[in-house]
């Protein structure tokens, strides 16, 4: 790796950082402040891989890494933000939440901690995850960072993704051409685009385009780019991932996209990680000042007045509260109106779809019987299994983002209350509230996965005896008839019983999505009411102290305030932006 690039003073600011977080006793902002001193140290810089979830992104990066270091799946697959580093040789580690230390891995086992199939949401409470990789691109600083995707139904790896942005110093986003750009990830690159410059977008996938639809997505997603920044994005360039591992030679923009990455590394490097030290102590001094602010007003307010204040904001907790509870009666009939709906539907399905398939069983058990085929009992109700399958799978891909906007629709009206009371409580100024987010946002997506799987009753979809032997003895209209009317009997049988079974799947979904929000609406809006007593509790034992006590710790708290000003306002000429 070439020398650091990280500014003497960047690293020594970001020290200081995690020595005040340590006496403030905020453990997570030192964490941050160690975890970027290092990476500044060693002159590392994150280039994030963004995109909607399929778009290929874990594949694309292990194509420009020449192996299959991350782990690639037909469902969405990545769970945790994993970022590839330079290493002599290929190893991986792992850091769980509420360890101090690195947990080595073997490489082979990365899936068990970054997929979403072996780590639901991040179950298993990984904090990090770093591989090492002997590849040459990577040799100049460059972390290469695989990102869940957003806008899956696994709603925590969108937000996986949203808590790293603030550490994003270049960004490699993945679109598509249908959609090309999705609103979710419309917003991530706008959030990403307030502090970083050099971005990157390219279209996956490419060699499964037709030349038309690649144009059009192109301009499309071109059109909203510029829509977004203002300015025409420089290129949009064309890649597969898939022709560049199977033909072993770069195709179409490849050599391109390997250009530009090797110049943020060549070129560009300094002034990418000078400017994340920059952010990095600014978004750390401001975390830390809160802490510093809510310190010092529980040790000057009287106690009377702290406990007067902690009794208004649970009375106004428990007003924000009880309108949530208020609210309950009109989202459950919002929810009987939703199960109603998808019922209405799935009998649509059955008076339009049925008929369909049963004439295409019709014909493709004639078509058998005319090649002479002799299982046509057997290959009827595997027509009928395969008939039934698409067309209540396509009924219900089609219905399952009308389900959630549905919900989407439902749940905002929670979130409308949630943020009315921020508000309300946002005008005491109370430092309290530096835990709470500016606002909530309503749920685009469902909480949970759909659990509907196609159940064939296999034990209803073998022929009879009765109707093998008399297909025997019939003559061949009779046996093509008899072999119709009892593989539609079990099509019909299907279609009933799983359309209802994906109808009661989306109400399910809709039912627990619902849950899931009304006790994180709750977690929230306690956690003022606790940010409180946290505060109270701490002033509490340094008055029982004395008033020499207090006196130090206020000077002490004045003294870091001052410290934190003068670390987050200098500018040492080593940190300025370089030219790139």
């Amino acid at each position: 790796m070439n020398a650091p690039t990280g500014g003497a003073d960047d690293v020594t600011r970001l020290g200081r950082l995690e020595e005040i977080a340590s006496e403030l006793g905020n453990a997570d902002a030192a964490a941050q402040a160690r975890s970027l001193g290092e990476r500044v140290a060693e002159g590392r810089f994150y280039v994030a891989c963004l995109g909607q979830f399929k778009r290929g992104k874990s594949t694309l990066l292990n194509a420009l890494l020449g192996a299959t270091v991350l782990p690639v799946g037909v469902a969405p697959v990545t769970a945790v933000v994993t970022a590839i580093r330079y290493g002599d040789a290929l190893r991986a580690r792992v850091r769980i939440d509420g360890e101090k230390d690195w947990r080595e891995i073997d490489p082979a086992s990365l899936d068990d901690y970054v997929a979403e199939a072996k780590n639901p949401e991040n179950a298993k409470d990984v904090r990090a995850v770093e591989v090492f990789v002997p590849s040459s691109l990577l040799r100049s600083g460059m972390c290469l960072v695989d990102t869940p995707g957003v806008g899956s139904v696994f709603l925590g790896n969108t937000e996986a993704t949203r808590e790293f942005v603030p550490h994003i110093d270049a960004a490699l986003v993945v679109i598509g051409a249908d959609p090309p750009l999705a609103k979710s990830e419309l917003d991530l690159v706008s959030e990403v685009a307030k502090d970083v410059d050099r971005i990157v977008f390219v279209v996956a996938k490419a060699d499964r385009l037709g030349a038309n639809d690649l144009a059009e997505g192109k301009a499309f997603a071109r059109e909203i780019l510029t829509r977004l920044f203002r300015r025409e994005p420089e290129t949009i360039l064309e890649i597969s991932a898939h022709e560049r591992v199977k033909s072993g030679a770069p195709t179409r923009d490849w050599s391109a996209l390997e250009a530009r990455l090797v110049a943020l590394g060549d070129e560009g490097r300094v002034a990418l990680v000078r400017a994340s030290a920059r952010r990095g102590v600014a978004r750390l001094a401001r975390i830390l000042g809160q802490e510093i602010a809510q310190q010092k007003s529980a040790l000057l307010r009287p106690r009377d007045e702290s406990l007067a204040r902690i009794k208004a904001l649970t009375a106004a907790v428990a007003q924000a509260e009880q309108a949530l509870n208020d609210m309950k009666y009109l989202f459950t009939a919002v929810q009987d109106q939703l199960s109603a709906r998808f019922e209405r539907d799935r009998q649509a399905l059955v008076a339009r779809e049925q008929p369909i398939a049963l004439r295409e069983l019709g014909a493709r058990i004639r078509a058998d019987a005319d090649s002479a085929t002799t299982d046509l009992a057997e290959r009827a109700m595997e027509h009928a299994r395969v008939l039934g399958h698409a067309h209540v799978e396509k009924w219900r891909a089609e219905n399952a983002p009308v389900a959630e906007r549905l919900y989407e629709e439902a749940g905002q009206r929670f979130v409308d209350l949630a943020n009315d009371f921020l508000k309300r409580v946002a005008a005491s100024g109370d430092e309290a509230l530096s835990a709470l987010p500016e606002s909530f946002e309503a749920d685009t997506h469902f909480r949970t996965k759909p659990k509907f799987y196609f159940h064939e009753h296999l034990t209803v979809g073998s022929p009879s005896v009765g109707g093998r032997l008399a297909s025997l003895v019939q003559g061949k209209a009779k046996r093509i008839a008899s072999v119709e009317r009892e593989a539609g009997v079990y099509l019909q049988r299907m279609f009933e019983t799983n359309s209802n079974r994906a109808s009661n799947d989306f109400a399910d979904q809709v039912r627990e999505s619902r849950r899931r929000l009304e006790a994180d609406l709750h977690k929230h809006l306690q956690s003022v009411v606790a940010a409180a007593e946290r505060s109270l509790a701490r002033a509490t034992a340094t008055i029982a102290a004395g008033a020499e006590a207090v006196d130090r710790e206020l000077a002490r708290l004045e003294r870091l305030h001052a410290e934190l000003n003068g670390i987050a306002s200098t500018r040492p000429h080593d940190t300025q932006e370089a030219t790139s």
